[in-house]
């Protein structure tokens, strides 16, 4: 069973109701045709978990009743940074935002390198758009934490908050037959950063490098920006075990 979301501020503890409203309101509404009576599992997006039933439905919203409470279910203890550089077909950019999320990234940084093809800044519709992908993924594989999407930063301004962090991976088609398999990072953190279709520079690589990033290559195949960054994220948690 998926979970549905709502904001934090919609669940009241003390009389044991929430509500959901817009998207998820009509998504159960309008596509699963939910109806008094019936059982559904909400998560605010910070690790609470709600085993609700529908007691009232109006034009705008569904009241629940909270029968049960869970806490932080099934998130992986590291968490992971993705800084990916935003794709030309924003069709495979929203691919890749989906199955980040469901494979249980902790947070999403677009970023812009040299060779980054879309380099503009993410509009308020896109923004909806992409929030409502995340919150879709998170719901779909019953992860009870919202990955938070920051707006596009420049590649400089990626250095510089991540300077402080010990774990950091580039994966670099050119990075001599070093494998991700060999890196196993077993703390809390660990930032992943994946470059553009067109690569990265040389003096952006000998950049990271000075800055202490490992530079990784997933294979001797050259894939494509997306596949890269779901199988990076795949490989360290399934090492991270």
């Amino acid at each position: 069973m998926e979970y549905y979301f709502t904001e934090s501020d919609n669940v009241d503890p003390e009389n044991s109701i929430l509500k959901i409203e817009g998207f998820e309101y009509k998504h159960l509404i309008r596509v699963l045709r939910k109806k008094v009576g019936d059982n559904v599992t909400i998560t605010d997006g910070k690790r609470n978990i709600f085993h609700c039933t529908i007691v009232e439905i109006s034009k705008s919203e569904i009241i629940c009743s909270i029968l049960s409470k869970d806490y932080n279910l099934f998130e992986p203890d590291l968490k992971i940074k993705l800084f990916v550089s935003p794709l030309r077909n924003s069709d495979r950019f929203e691919f890749l935002v989906e199955k980040a999320v469901e494979l249980g990234v902790f947070e999403l940084f677009p970023v812009v390198s040299k060779y980054t093809v879309s380099d503009n800044r993410f509009s308020e519709t896109k923004i909806t758009r992409l929030r409502k992908i995340i919150v879709s993924a998170m719901g779909q594989s019953q992860r009870c934490y919202l990955p938070e999407l920051h707006n596009i930063i420049s590649f400089n301004d990626m250095l510089g908050l991540t300077e402080n962090e010990n774990n950091k991976v580039v994966y670099y088609e050119h990075a001599a037959g070093n494998n991700v398999n060999k890196s196993v990072f077993t703390d809390s953190g660990l930032s992943i950063l994946i470059g553009p279709e067109g690569g990265f520079d040389k003096t952006e690589i000998e950049k990271l490098i000075e800055n202490n990033w490992q530079v990784k290559s997933l294979g001797n195949r050259k894939l494509r920006a997306e596949t890269a960054a779901i199988v990076s994220i795949f490989e360290q948690f399934n090492y991270s075990k």
